[in-house]
């Protein structure tokens, strides 16, 4: 192809990044040369401090002096005050450069005019004015002390100031994938405002077993598949598409979902956090042949240098435990939604780490999931197995597109088309009896040629009623079915 059908053709591309969803390994492959990842934007950053301010209880009206109060100093662009304080309650965590610490929101009342009250001696003085309220509002604070940055900044896989740039790249909208507030330093630390989730995050869920039966098993009765279970796994996994859609919207590549990456808020929404090992796609430029530009361009994206392993290995592909020197930044995240789904349908890992040496990835990912759930007396329904192998090839050129996953039948909550049904049998002619037939009957009083028929009935009926005694739940040993490490 000419130089000019190259830029005819990229000048046709869409300005949205939603198309990016459905671009195959192929498409990608051939839309230019392999390219290393893109800087994030700089942060934005504002300096605070600490102070102790009097605040009055929302709920009860008293009046508290609080210490240690962090709050946002100077003005904005628009020339503003802060009108947001955190107090600190309780520490929820540690982390690899500081902890995690859940704060209760203060708001500045807006000051009205100021009340007077008439002394004894007929003067005036100023009523005490409370500027700081409480609210129901909480809030996460992750601190990153400073000095553990610089010595520790390069030569560790997280970067708080990066994950700074890619929160705030992702923006704090999004019903499904956390933001950032906003950000603050001082000269000891680095503080990240997050919004609190208290569901907890999913693994932990699941291990407390919020639905009816074990996740081991899909039950079934009569041949017909009981779905709650992939029901409610179908809601969440809804929810993680659109958050990972999200993401591919704005060029970024996550590239460490997983369970303990999903948390809960107090409406069981599903909620994506934690992208500081995300990586922003590099993209081809339409109006300059051969340069390389990010998601707002409308060019295709490109293939990436592999940059290593980065979130769990039971969640990494195999062309990044293989060591291969370009990848598709997009299948490894489809990847990891796939070990996901796998373990919120059956309660354990597909498979330890996508190697040959490991039995059950080698026939997982030669297109005989089908026998393997069979093996394992694993029963779930043919849309969700279908899927699920689709995730799981080798080969990522014949991996499902983050498109082709949204339309799928399962996903849908529709059944196959093509599915099989057993014809039903002919109708029987209703048979006329002779007297012939009836000879021998006469002599009993209750052998007439009614109740016969009713009798043959009742007995077909019952017949019919005797179903088989209903499967075992435990299809795996306690303490093995939600460890994912030793799947």
């Amino acid at each position: 192809m000419s130089i000019l059908g190259l830029w005819e053709c990229a000048e046709e591309e869409p300005e949205s990044g939603s198309c990016h969803s459905e671009l195959t390994y192929n498409d990608v492959e051939a839309a230019g040369a392999p390219s290393r990842p893109l800087d994030f934007p700089a942060p934005s950053v504002y300096r605070c401090t600490r102070v102790d301010l009097r605040a009055r209880d929302h709920l009860s009206g008293n009046v508290h002096m609080l210490r240690d109060v962090i709050i946002r100093t100077g003005v904005d662009r628009c020339g503003r005050r802060s009108d947001v304080a955190y107090l600190s309650r309780k520490k929820l965590g540690k982390t690899t450069y500081g902890g995690l610490r859940l704060c209760v929101v203060l708001r500045r009342k807006p000051r009205s005019k100021v009340d007077f009250k008439e002394s004894r001696q007929d003067a005036f003085e100023v009523r005490d004015f409370t500027e700081w309220e409480s609210t129901d509002e909480k809030i996460v604070m992750k601190i990153s002390e400073w000095r553990k940055i610089h010595s520790m900044r390069g030569r560790h896989l997280e970067d708080p100031i990066k994950e700074i740039s890619t929160l705030q790249m992702l923006g704090d909208y999004h019903p499904h994938v956390q933001g950032a507030k906003e950000a603050l330093q001082d000269d000891n630390n680095l503080y990240t405002i997050m919004p609190y989730l208290p569901g907890g995050d999913l693994y932990g869920r699941l291990v407390e077993r919020d639905l009816p039966c074990p996740l081991g098993t899909i039950l079934e009765e009569g041949n017909e598949f009981n779905g709650h279970v992939e029901n409610r796994a179908r809601f969440w996994f809804g929810q993680l598409l659109e958050a990972v859609c999200h993401l591919q919207k704005k060029g970024v590549c996550h590239r460490d979902i997983s369970l303990e990456n999903l948390l809960l808020d107090d409406h069981d929404n599903l909620v994506l956090i934690d992208p500081g090992l995300s990586l922003r796609v590099p993209y081809s430029d339409p109006r300059n042949y051969g340069c390389v530009s990010d998601v707002s361009c409308g060019g295709s994206r490109l293939l990436m240098k592999a940059q290593g392993q980065g979130g769990q290995l039971v969640y990494t592909p195999p062309e990044i435990i293989n060591k291969a020197d370009y990848v598709d930044a997009f299948a490894l995240d489809m990847w990891a939604v796939g070990v996901v789904l796998f373990i919120m349908l059956v309660g354990r890992a597909p498979f330890e780490w996508a190697h040959p040496t490991d039995q059950r990835y080698e026939k997982m990912s030669s297109g005989d999931l089908k026998s393997l759930l069979k093996l394992l007396e694993i029963r779930m329904s043919p849309e969700a197995t279908d899927l699920l192998q689709g995730f799981f090839h080798r080969d990522p050129r014949k991996r499902l597109t983050l498109a082709e996953v949204m339309n799928h039948p399962w996903v849908q909550g529709k059944e196959f088309a093509t599915k099989t049904t057993i014809p039903a049998p002919p109708a029987q002619k209703k048979r006329s009896f002779t007297r012939q037939d009836l000879k021998g009957l006469e002599q009993s009083p209750n052998s007439s040629p009614s109740s016969f028929l009713r009798k043959s009935k009742v007995i077909n009926m019952t017949q019919k009623r005797r179903l088989p005694p209903r499967p075992s739940c435990n299809r795996f040993k306690e303490g093995t079915r939600f460890n994912v490490a030793s799947a």
